[in-house]
Formats: structure tokens, sequence, C-alpha cells
């Protein structure tokens, strides 16, 4: 194994996320026709628990549709799901995303919210720029309106950010309560653990004391700083660093209008009780006019993007196959065909639903490639032979041994915009592991070279600290430097492993991954640039969920 062994930190798997646009992708064989009586029409996203679809109501409305994964085992995650259902029910407002629905009495799980157009403020920002000060004022405003409305119901929000602001026609609305608590509510999350997004969470919650309403005024603070600088409000680099600023440093608002940045410092206190309240926030931070009509929220928010109008015109587009326009009912009465077609592929952005994550002590934090992974058909891939590492057989097989062409499950932007950074050793954006994943993350180490690398070959491993349970499978995906597209081109995949325990799984680039697919093409050579390794859990049925990253440096 090779030596250098660093952590890959639950903060690396989950910090410093950039929030995702998620395009429509199409239904998959192993998707249902309908959830709960409403008809799928297509996939918009993915979240930790499970996958989001975009449904149809019998009327002809469109719902996002958050449906657990099922694998999804737990008592507390499930928990969890619950008490999400029951946050989303409680804080119907124009502020929030209404609930249509819900099936909670057996699996699949299932929660229906309405639908909303619009990017996500992350998103926005970070494709059109800093918002201008009136503007920022004015989101202040809106979304100091919509924290005081749910704080009315009971509920603490507890995970603010850029990434859970829908940017709506007509209004921001707050998203994700999978992580919310309202009175009365039991703390689930285990002991020594935390709720939030570092760079967000407020300073008593990484203390580990109970939130409070003033939590959430604090993470607003790092909101509208991050919409007025485009820049992460305590800065990025490594996680305990982001924890460190928080506790101690000074929030980022280098550059913003002094009035706005006076106002944010108020939410921004260390001490709770020193943060300025909502209700004097909005008698401050009102300007004249409401948010939907600001022209520059206006420009960012645009046109609300097409979206299929019935089962028929998602199957004219490509994203259901064509047979369920035949079979396909929504409350009992049949979807009828139209004739328009949407544009095929249309770029729908996604309510992602999913719970946030529990972050544990100040070493860890927080935010797919193709469809399919490409590792299907090995295409113009060379046939060369390959000698088996000592990790054990590589074809299909008893006891649980998975096909060697393995299938990326849980597809998102991020995981297509991966890429390691050679500047701090962490990957970006960072991925969150499947939950049952979630345990082994913690002690899941790589091995690289760690200074620039020259040679034919490179050899790169991973481990687990203190074993992994029986029968556990891993794979490698290497992506070459430069652009990935939105198809990989040049990802390559490596067959299954079984994991034995020490000194792990040693693999070796090129010649374990030139296989007949690997679905990377014919070019195996060692170019200059960055490198990206990507670990992935293989199940028995070949599917692979992300479980860590890491890279290196060819010269």
């Amino acid at each position: 194994m090779p030596s250098g062994f660093r952590k890959i930190t639950r903060g690396e798997n989950e910090a410093r996320t950039a929030e995702r646009r998620v395009r429509v992708e199409a239904l998959r064989p192993e998707d249902p026709a309908e959830i709960g009586g409403y008809p799928l029409v297509a996939r918009i996203g993915a979240g930790g628990m499970g996958q989001v679809y975009l449904g149809l109501t019998g009327g002809g409305r469109h719902v996002a549709l958050k449906v657990i994964r099922e694998d999804f085992e737990g008592p507390q995650a499930l928990a969890r799901f619950r008490r999400e259902v029951a946050t989303v029910e409680r804080v119907r407002g124009r502020f929030t995303a209404a609930m249509v629905g819900a099936g909670l009495d057996a699996p699949p799980y299932w929660l229906a919210t309405e639908y909303v157009p619009g990017p996500t403020l992350r998103q926005a920002v970070a494709e059109h720029g800093p918002l201008p000060p009136d503007t920022c004022r004015r989101l202040l405003a809106a979304l100091a309106q919509g924290l005081l409305e749910i704080h009315r119901h009971g509920v603490q929000h507890r995970d603010l950010k850029p990434g859970n602001v829908i940017l709506a026609p007509d209004g921001p609305r707050l998203i994700d309560f999978g992580i919310a608590r309202g009175e009365g509510q039991t703390q689930i999350t285990q002991t020594g653990a935390w709720n939030g997004t570092p760079g967000y969470v407020a300073p008593e919650v990484v203390r580990e004391q109970e939130p409070e309403p003033a939590s959430d005024v604090f993470s607003l603070a790092g909101t509208i700083a991050y919409a007025a600088t485009g820049r992460p409000p305590f800065g990025g680099g490594r996680i305990e660093a982001i924890i460190h600023r928080t506790l101690g440093g000074d929030i980022d608002l280098d550059g913003a209008d002094p009035d706005l940045a006076a106002l944010v410092r108020r939410c921004a206190e260390k001490d709770p009780g020193s943060r300025i309240s909502l209700e004097r926030l909005l008698e401050m931070a009102a300007p004249a006019g409401a948010l939907a009509d600001d022209p520059a929220y206006q420009r960012l928010v645009g046109a609300p993007p097409p979206v299929p109008a019935s089962v028929a015109d998602a199957a004219a587009s490509g994203l259901v196959p064509a047979e369920r326009t035949r079979t396909t009912m929504a409350g009992g009465v049949r979807i009828r065909s139209r004739a328009a077609v949407i544009a095929a592929s249309a770029g729908i952005v996604a309510i992602v639903l999913g719970g946030a994550f529990a972050a544990r002590s100040i070493f860890n934090g927080d935010d797919a490639s193709p469809g399919r992974a490409n590792a299907q058909t090995g295409k113009n891939q060379t046939d060369a032979p390959t000698t088996t590492p000592a990790a054990g057989p590589r074809t299909p097989g008893p006891g649980g041994r998975p096909p060697d062409a393995i299938l990326v499950k849980k597809p998102t932007q991020d995981f297509r915009e991966v890429t390691f950074s050679p500047d701090d050793l962490t990957c970006l954006p960072a991925l969150r592991p499947e939950p049952a994943d979630e345990t082994l993350a913690y002690q899941f180490q790589v091995s690289a070279p760690r200074t620039p690398y020259s040679g034919r070959s490179v050899k790169f491993g991973a481990r687990f600290k203190y074993g992994a349970p029986p029968n556990y499978y891993v794979a490698a995906q290497v992506r070459p430097p430069g652009p990935h597209g939105s198809a990989g081109p040049g990802w390559m995949n490596s067959k299954p492993y079984l994991y034995r325990g020490d000194p792990g799984v040693d693999l070796t680039f090129p010649r374990d991954f030139q296989w007949n697919g690997s679905g990377g093409g014919a070019d195996t050579e060692l170019r200059p640039g960055v490198w990206t390794v990507v670990w992935l859990h293989v199940h028995p049925n070949g599917d692979a969920y992300y479980i860590g990253c890491d890279g290196f440096t060819v010269t």
C-alpha cells in the first residue's frame, strides 16, 4: 500500500459543497411509474435519503416527490424523515414549499410538496455573481420574514444556507427541513454530534449547545454575506479551519455595501443573546418595493423552465417509456395524451429535499455522473491482459460477489464535477456517502502520490482504519485531467474488489483499468495534470455508491 494515507473525513465528504443545478433526467427502468397515485414524469434530483421525482396530480399540478431508498435502514433515519414530514406540514406559508401528501405507513416512504421552479441562491450567485446591495437588503428582509413565520410555528430551520433558498418568481422559498426541529420534538442526533452546515452553523451549535431561534439568525447572516460577496462567509479550506473562523473570526463582508454589512454583522454576533431579533431586523432592513419586483431579482430568476405537462409529453421527449402513457393513472383519472412536445431535457432546477448531515465534533462538517456511469459498454477499450490484485476474484460469482461492470447510483451534478484539489488534498464539490456508509466514511483512508509524479503507471489505494463489514466490495473510478463534460469521456472504472482488511485494496493505473468494460476508451497514458480517483462501494447487484475521493498530479 502506498505510504501517506490520509483520512477522508465527513467534513471533506460534505463541507464546501456547491449546491447543485440538477437537470431533468429520464426515468430509469428500475424507477416506478407512480408513487402514491402520482404518475412520475422525470427525475429531478437526489438527496441523502433517496431520489426526488417530478410528478403530476390528477389536476395536472406538478409536485416534487421525495422517495426513500429501498435499502434505507435505521430507526434514527426513518424517525428523521417522519419528523421532516411533520415539520413540512406544520410550517405551511408563503416562504415554504407546501406539502401535498406523504406516505409513511409502509415502504416506499415518500413526501410530496409543490414543485417550485427557480434556481437556488447558491446557483444564482455562482452563475451571475454577487447580488446588488438593494437586492440583498430585500432578500434579507424576505428571508427574515420567512424565518419569523416558521419560528411562530414553533420550528427552527437549523440549516439555512444559500443552497436551501429557492429563488421562485414570486419570492424566495426555504427548503430542506430534514434537520429542522419544532417545539416538543425530541433530539435524534447522536451524542457528540451536531446538525448544520459549517460556515453557516452558529457557534453555539458547534459547541454542542442547544440550538435556539437565534441560531437561524446567524445562518441568515452567512447566507446574505454569500449573496453580497459571492464568497463563503467564513472562508474555505479545511473544515477545522472553517469552524475555527466561525468560533473566533469575523464574517467576510469585504466589498459589501457598508449599511448592509452593518446589518449582517448584527446577525452574526457570536453570543446568541447579542444578535438582532428578526422583528427588529425587519424594521431596519426592509427597503421600498418587494423582492419579486426587483429588476435584478427578476433577471436572476428568469422565466420558469418548461416541464412536461403530462405523461405523454414526458414520453414524447424521452423522459418516460412510451408504454407508460397507456397505463398511468393519477388519482383514478387517466392522464390524456397531448400533442405538444416540450423541449427535450430542458434544464430544470430540482428542489433537493434530502436531509442534511449530522456533523461530528469540530473536525467534521457539511454540502454524478451521467445517467449511467459509462461502465457498461467498453467501447473502444483495449482488452489488454491484466493481473488480478490480492483482493480476490473479479468475475461474478456466489457469495454476493458483484458483476465486473458497475452502475454508479444516485448520480448528481456534483458527482460529475468532483475534482481533486492538490492545494489542500480535498475533492470539490464534496459529496455525501449513502447513509449505510456514513459510519465507515469516518475511518476511510486513501493513498496516492502526494508530490508531482512522473512515470508510466501510478499506484494508489484505500483502506478502513478499523475494518469493513463482510462481503464489502470497492471499486475505483479514475478521471483524467481536463473538463469531464456531461458524459465523463475518459473516465475509467476498475472491477470490484473484495475488501479483506489490511493492507486494504491496492490498484495500479493503467493496468487495473484496461479491461473490456472499464468504459474509458483506449487512451490510458498518464498525461500531465491533476487526476481524480473516486472510490465506490459496490453492492452485490453491481450498484456503486460514492464512499470517498482522492487524486494525484502528473508532471
